[in-house]
């Protein structure tokens, strides 16, 4: 039965790329250009190659899968596109086109098993390297899961302590958050992260290193374009005090610059680089200096600072020590530059009192309302509406006033609290201890591990505290990014470990693609639904949809109204576009009945209920009923403002 596996796998792959590629997009021009280029790409090389092309089928087969998993990423990142460099999507076309010959260079010079290992998680570089708007990344980096997976050779037996356990305990938080299109989408992340792990820890060293490296050319590609705009774009200063640079949060775009940079630096170090591998990693540098520069972001220079301090002490190469210092020079210098240019002062402490409410308030929320296993993996959409009545304390005046300014809900802006109010006290004390147990069973190799990777260690201990202050782990842009890094730490082997059977790893395989290919088909077919029906709604950072005042009050084509168990399969995030899209009065009474029982958040539901009773001119007696239901559950009046 196995042996027709890769059969059935290469089946599936090409059927859900077709349905993928064929789903519902606002990009149709831009699909057909970039499918074509593609497969004109892929065909050109392969004529050129006829003789390597007939002698080895299968090796072409990954080339074709990998070509078209990569233009299905680019497609997806022009949906979504903010900065629009050049008119018609030109820069991201050029963008792809860069990268689809990249991957053929790279295709030409692997062998055949290293390219299908490697060659797909090159496909989704451009979705988990750099801040590219994408709805549902997940499900390229599936894909590119069972792409990669299914030529591994698994030597050994998964032990229960680092896979099962965890394993099972990301399965749980996915099903506790289903309906939660935001925690499910995190959760899966940390899923198919997980995933990736235990992938590239079977890897050989160099190829983790040319996956690392290639997201470090990925974000240069993407820091040319932006550094374009930004010098063509008369309105923006670049001392002048930004929040955002093209709707990239500038907390976001510092961390994603300090994590390329402290990559780079380690990789200078790397023996055997070449003169184009130097040149690449300096010019990384640069760019990411003058991110940190533009976006005067002070945990990020000041983590940085700290990591090029630690370098120095470390090193002992008096060459290594030279190089250390002059970037430490450089930096300092742009530093002290955009310090004095700035609008924004890098000694101010406005926003410290802001965090620490927040923090506050999130560690109170948890005890007080969840305190075994916190709010789910998005626990900010949920914490604002844990209390009926809210003290009137400065913390609470800091968070409304957060949530007025942002209009979206406060995250915790700390890893660590972040974590607490996800997991709770059970979770996160389970955390720690799985944590204690894997650092005791590897005492005697921890210490010497770390002192061989000095510089890893080095930039993983500046993250760990860079956190405290911030919450950027678990962005797409440094997720896999971390991944990566703990995966260049290589821990000795264990004696006398079971052997992985062909069946236990088949069926391992079969059970996880499978979830995997579940989740996939809800985010493609929720985001296939959203782009059809776009026109007709305006998103929200509260109330996911409303609908857009327009004369057309209905769609030609009707939202396909479902049963309730199809609407718990499809999460909340389909369940409000329909209600916003679908305005006849039968499905709107329909569906604001049912989401009384469907969401966790009854705030949501009464802010719809006096929407549609205001359309409707519904019993306008009883309006002030719903109002005080509603300020039972919106203590912080945030759909209180928008639904009156």
């Amino acid at each position: 039965m196995f042996r027709f596996l890769p059969i059935l796998l290469d089946l599936c792959l090409v059927l859900g790329l077709g349905f993928l590629l064929q789903s519902h997009t606002n990009q149709k021009n831009f699909r057909i250009d970039l499918i074509g280029l593609g497969l004109f790409v892929f065909i050109v090389y392969s004529a050129y190659h006829w003789r390597s092309f007939l002698k080895e089928k299968r090796q072409y087969w990954s080339l074709f899968l990998t070509t078209l998993l990569t233009c299905f990423v680019f497609i997806k990142i022009a949906e979504y596109d903010p900065i629009q460099v050049l008119p018609q999507k030109l820069g991201i076309k050029l963008v792809s086109i860069v990268w689809l010959l990249f991957i053929v260079l790279t295709f030409r010079k692997l062998s055949e098993n290293n390219f299908s290992i490697i060659g797909p998680f090159l496909a989704i570089v451009p979705a988990v390297s750099f801040i590219n708007f994408m709805a549902y990344p997940s499900v390229p980096i599936a894909i590119a899961l069972a792409m990669g997976a299914r030529n591994l050779q698994f030597s050994s037996k998964p032990k229960i302590s680092t896979f099962y356990i965890p394993l099972i305990a990301i399965l749980f938080l996915i099903g506790r958050d289903w309906w939660d299109d935001f925690a499910l989408q995190r959760g899966v992340l940390v899923l198919e992260a997980f995933l990736f792990y235990h992938l590239i820890s079977i890897w050989d060293r160099q190829k983790l290193l040319f996956f690392l490296k290639s997201c470090i050319l990925f974000f240069i590609l993407n820091s040319i374009f932006i550094l374009w705009k930004i010098a063509d774009d008369p309105n923006f200063h670049i001392t002048s005090y930004h929040e955002d640079v093209y709707l990239i949060p500038v907390s976001l775009l510092a961390s994603n610059a300090l994590l390329v940079a402290g990559l780079a630096v380690v990789f200078w170090f790397e023996p055997k680089q070449s003169q184009w591998q130097k040149l690449l990693i300096v010019v990384a540098i640069i760019s990411t200096l003058m991110f940190l520069g533009i976006t005067i972001s002070r945990n990020s220079i000041l983590s940085f600072l700290v990591f090029a301090v630690l370098l120095f002490l470390f090193i002992q190469s008096p060459k290594n020590k030279y190089y250390a210092t002059s970037i430490l020079v450089v930096l300092l210098l742009i530093g002290v530059y955009f310090l004095i240019k700035s609008e924004k002062s890098i000694f101010s402490l406005g926003s410290s009192a802001v965090r620490i409410s927040i923090w506050s308030f999130y560690i109170l929320s948890t005890i007080q309302t969840h305190p075994f296993f916190g709010f789910g993996m998005f626990p900010e959409n949920k914490i604002p509406f844990s209390f009926s009545e809210i003290p009137d304390s400065t913390s609470a005046f800091y968070i409304r006033d957060y949530i007025n300014n942002f209009e979206s809900f406060p995250l915790a802006h700390n890893l660590y609290v972040q974590a607490f109010g996800s997991f709770g006290i059970l979770g996160s004390l389970f955390i720690v201890l799985w944590i204690g147990n894997l650092f005791f069973k590897n005492r005697n190799s921890f210490l010497p591990v770390l002192k061989s990777n000095l510089a890893l260690s080095c930039l993983l201990f500046v993250w760990g505290i860079h956190e405290l202050y911030d919450f950027n782990s678990l962005e797409i842009s440094n997720l896999f990014l971390l991944v990566g890094i703990l995966g260049l730490f290589k821990w000795p082997s264990e004696k006398g470990i079971e052997e992985f059977t062909m069946v236990r790893k088949h069926t391992l395989f079969i059970v996880l693609i499978g979830f995997l290919s579940i989740v996939c088909f809800r985010f493609s077919l929720v985001d296939h639904y959203t782009l059809k029906y776009n026109k007709y709604v305006t998103p929200h950072s509260f109330e996911f949809y409303l609908p857009k005042d327009s004369q057309i009050k209905n769609p030609e084509e009707p939202i396909q109204s479902r049963s309730s168990l199809e609407y718990r399969f499809l999460g909340s995030k389909y369940f409000f576009l329909n209600l916003a899209v679908d305005r006849t009065i039968d499905t709107q009474s329909k569906l604001i009945a049912n989401c009384f029982s469907e969401e966790v958040l009854p705030a949501i539901c009464y802010s719809k209920l006096i929407q549609y009773q205001s359309s409707q001119n519904l019993f306008p007696e009883h309006k002030s009923l719903f109002v005080y239901f509603l300020s039972l559950y919106d203590p912080f009046e945030i759909y209180k403002r928008d639904s009156l």
